[in-house]
């Protein structure tokens, strides 16, 4: 699949304003390391703003490799990101409430972190495991941030989405998700960061991209801008001006360790002008994710976005058709790497455990089709001259080999008749709560090493001192 926003032409022109952005109006860098390493290397600083010439951008950009691999604790469940690769999935992050069809919407706690956990693990489209993707509301703020990585290390074996506020807890994260993938390879951790929307970089951004970059781990380098109200109204200035948030960031992490693998991220789109709210499911967010796909591209790195993103308060029509709306997209930009692909909602706000696994039907229904009809299969003419124009293909061979791997079956949509379907007096929200109820009361974490569960600890411990 393949969409487009921008032109070749108008891609270009949004890439030569970026740069006169950079060159002549800068960006902020709230971080007195960071504006020193750009002026060694060139730039002009003037105050906190840095003003990057194109020379710079040109030199140092096309050092970040276009694909890099990460490894997790079981070498089976390494990830490859990159334009050649099957996309990776994350689910949702940084939610503060969860909701369920039981127990309604509510502040995230431990329990919440550690279902989510064991969903991210059991699901067969989720290849990295987020410990950020909520904040438990009951654990207390000092070394909150080891409890949610130590969970993550004990539910799942899956590469690791680490935490980047700021140097200390980025530190953690890399020395942890380290202990658990051991000596497998070069990444073993992967770190988020979002610009300051208009044109800055925070201070606590700036450390985890020095922490993570300083160990050459991967950074997916996003924005997550709101036009009309941190980016300008119209979509094309917004880009130019995402464009040039990104690239200072992708800039740095190459400026302290040339070759550091980014991903170039989008999360922005466009504000709500009666609510002031940010607005996930709005059909913009699907056209500045197209056009940033095409600059990531252009760039030569690999780029993330989308996801089952919804502004929805709960699991209805609106949240189907958005979500909907924002996964077709995801997979028509080839996106290599999605972050907020299961259970998102809320503009972000919340996770919510039906819709996780409304969105894990949705996935299945894009990937089905994206693996197209293939070829003719050899004897295709004799079978369809066997059964002719009397017969049937019940009792043929054919159809009890093929129709299990051949045709989709969802584990949510009901496909029966009308009497079946009133027997079972079941909403789609309501068979979504019974699956990922029976997951989670099913799960068994997979078997943490004892030398690995030894060593987290001891670091744990030594942290907390």
């Amino acid at each position: 699949m393949k969409v487009e926003a921008l032109t070749q032409e108008q891609l270009g022109e949004i890439h030569q304003a970026t740069l006169d952005l950079l060159e002549k109006k800068g960006v902020a860098i709230h971080h007195t390391p960071s504006r020193r390493l750009f002026q060694q290397y060139g730039a002009l600083v003037e105050g906190e703003t840095v003003r990057i010439p194109e020379t710079l951008v040109a030199e140092f950009l096309k050092k970040a490799p276009r694909s890099f691999s990460v490894a997790g604790r079981n070498p089976v469940r390494n990830i490859q990101i990159g334009e050649e690769y099957q996309p990776v999935l994350g689910p949702a992050a940084g939610a503060v409430f969860v909701s369920d069809l039981e127990k309604g919407r509510r502040p995230g706690g431990l329990k919440d972190l550690q279902n989510l956990l064991a969903l991210s693990q059991l699901s067969d489209y989720i290849g990295v495991a987020t410990a950020g993707i909520l904040t438990p509301a009951d654990l207390a703020p000092e070394n909150q941030h080891l409890t949610q990585l130590w969970e993550t290390v004990k539910m799942s074996d899956k590469p690791i989405i680490g935490l980047s506020l700021g140097a200390k807890i980025s530190e953690d994260s890399i020395q942890m998700a380290r202990i658990a993938a051991g000596d497998q390879g070069a990444h073993y951790v992967i770190g988020i960061v979002n610009s300051l929307s208009p044109l800055a970089w925070d201070e606590r951004m700036l450390e985890a991209i020095w922490a993570y970059a300083g160990k050459g781990q991967p950074l997916v380098i996003a924005c997550c801008s709101m036009a009309g109200f941190t980016s300008p109204t119209t979509l094309a200035s917004t880009l130019v001006q995402n464009n040039a948030e990104v690239i200072s960031g992708m800039l740095l992490a190459q400026l302290i360790h040339p070759g550091t693998p980014v991903v170039y991220g989008n999360t922005s789109t466009i504000t709500d002008m009666l609510t002031m709210n940010l607005c996930i499911g709005a059909p913009e967010y699907a056209l500045l994710s197209t056009a940033c796909a095409q600059l990531a591209r252009f760039y030569g790195v690999p780029y993330r976005s989308g996801g089952g993103l919804t502004d929805a308060k709960e699991v209805d029509a609106q949240a189907g058709i958005e979500a909907t709306t924002n996964l077709l997209f995801t997979m028509a930009n080839n996106v290599d790497f999605v972050l907020h692909a299961l259970g998102i909602m809320e503009s972000f706000l919340s996770i919510s455990y039906e819709k996780w696994v409304m969105d894990e039907e949705i996935w299945g229904r894009m990937l089905h089709i994206c693996r197209g009809i293939g070829a003719l299969p050899g004897g295709a003419v004799d079978l369809l001259s066997t059964v002719g124009s009397t017969g049937h293909y019940l009792d043929q061979p054919d159809t009890l080999l093929n129709f299990r791997h051949v045709f989709s079956r969802p584990a949510l949509s009901d496909r029966g008749n009308w009497d079946s379907w009133v027997k079972k007096k079941k909403t789609y929200p309501e068979a979504a709560h019974e699956i990922w109820q029976a997951r989670v009361r099913n799960f068994t974490p997979p078997a943490l090493p004892p030398q690995v569960e030894s060593e987290l600890k001891q670091y744990i411990k030594d942290v907390k001192r």
